[in-house]
């Protein structure tokens, strides 16, 4: 991501930051809003019928709200691929030491154990 080189931040925290701006232009939005519909009932007007001054705000409000959800989901999904590409490392890791384990535990030659390794390795390839 282009803001996440800029700012020399991982684009996880890019979407994050992002996130974050999304939900303050919202929240400043919907107070906006609240502020301008408490006027129009202070003056007597219906809550439920806003007047059409305020339906540029109703739509920017939908509008910031609708970007800030996508924003927040982006970062999540990202945050969900770092996740899952941690846990795959962890689970490769995890394979070697227990393929280096067995292997140890048996009286093998060394050219026996590459072979065995390079077996290993092969398999684990192909699985990708």
């Amino acid at each position: 991501m282009e803001i996440s080189r800029k700012e020399n931040i991982s684009p996880v925290d890019a979407l994050l930051s992002l996130t974050q701006t999304a939900m303050g232009r919202s929240s400043y939005v919907e107070s906006v809003l609240v502020e301008k519909l408490k006027a129009h009932v202070d003056k007597g007007g219906n809550p439920l019928r806003p007047p059409a001054y305020l339906h540029e705000w109703l739509e920017e409000s939908r509008q910031e709200r609708k970007l800030a959800a996508q924003t927040a989901k982006q970062a999540i999904d990202a945050g969900v691929m770092v996740a899952l590409a941690q846990q795959r490392d962890l689970d490769g890791s995890l394979v070697a030491d227990a393929v280096a384990a067995a292997l140890d535990s048996l009286p093998l030659e060394p050219e026996q154990r590459m072979k065995a390794l390079g077996a290993a390795q092969r398999r684990l390839l192909d699985a990708d």
